[in-house]
């Protein structure tokens, strides 16, 4: 944070000298870029399946875990202590299992999403650099970067319209 801040400084510092060219600064919003790019909304789509059928899987093995618990509290009083510790026992390692599908499940669809969206943020950062050139951007900051801004100066519709005529080129698995 402290070399953005001292780059940041040092080319607001840098303007007085390049103002006789004419200084322009615009903005992007990466988050929404990502969002509302046709690359970025048919990952998350992709994603969101993936999501369903995970939890499809998962709602399915709680359903099972909470008849098992309430068919062991039925018969509680009917079995043997040897039976019931038996069931108790396989009962807590298949919660064990449950909780760490669970866990394997989020840490792998985040996983899953990291690497979806870094391609398409690849992608992103050559339109933003050719929306640059092209319209002769001195700077342009990503806007989580900013605290105030004229909405004039967002190029993020820009980015994402020159994103999307390059066709997602970055994006694994999609053109």
């Amino acid at each position: 944070m402290k070399i953005v801040s001292a780059i940041f400084l040092f080319l607001l510092l840098a303007v007085p000298v390049r103002s006789q060219e004419g200084v322009k600064i615009g903005f992007v919003d990466l988050d929404r870029a990502l969002n509302e790019s046709r690359a970025g909304r048919s990952a998350l789509e992709k994603l969101q399946a993936e999501v369903k059928e995970t939890e499809s899987s998962l709602l399915k093995e709680k359903q099972d875990l909470e008849r098992l618990r309430s068919d062991i509290d039925k018969k509680r009083l009917l079995l043997k202590e040897v039976e019931r510790r038996n069931l108790e026992k396989d009962f807590q390692r298949r919660v064990r299992n449950y909780q760490r599908g669970m866990r394997d499940s989020q840490e792998e669809l985040n996983q899953r999403k990291n690497e979806l969206m870094a391609d398409i943020l690849k992608g992103l950062e050559k339109a933003v650099a050719e929306v640059g050139k092209k319209e002769k951007f001195t700077l342009i900051l990503e806007r989580s970067q900013v605290l105030y801004t004229d909405q004039g100066v967002d190029i993020t519709d820009m980015v994402i319209s020159r994103y999307d005529r390059s066709g997602g080129k970055n994006v694994t698995g999609s053109k």
